[in-house]
């Protein structure tokens, strides 16, 4: 009479297991990545994100200091 749902199903076919941010391969769940080279393009890709984020904040500080010269220096 009970019919179990689809993701029960699942665990019971797979077992308890969670998947690799970078690939997505199924992997057991206590490892944070499925390879070491996941590991290592997760590490170069969160380096070009930080690298990323300081240009943008030096850019937008940049910015900053051009307006407030133009509003208030040469104003």
């Amino acid at each position: 009479m009970s019919q179990s749902s689809w993701k029960d199903q699942i665990k019971k076919q797979w077992g308890p297991h969670s998947h690799c941010p970078i690939c997505g391969k199924a992997m057991p769940s206590d490892k944070q990545f499925c390879s070491q080279s996941c590991r290592d393009n997760y590490v170069i890709s969160e380096k070009k994100q930080k690298k990323k984020g300081r240009y943008q904040m030096i850019f937008l500080f940049g910015m900053m200091a051009v307006m407030f010269l133009f509003l208030f220096i040469l104003g």
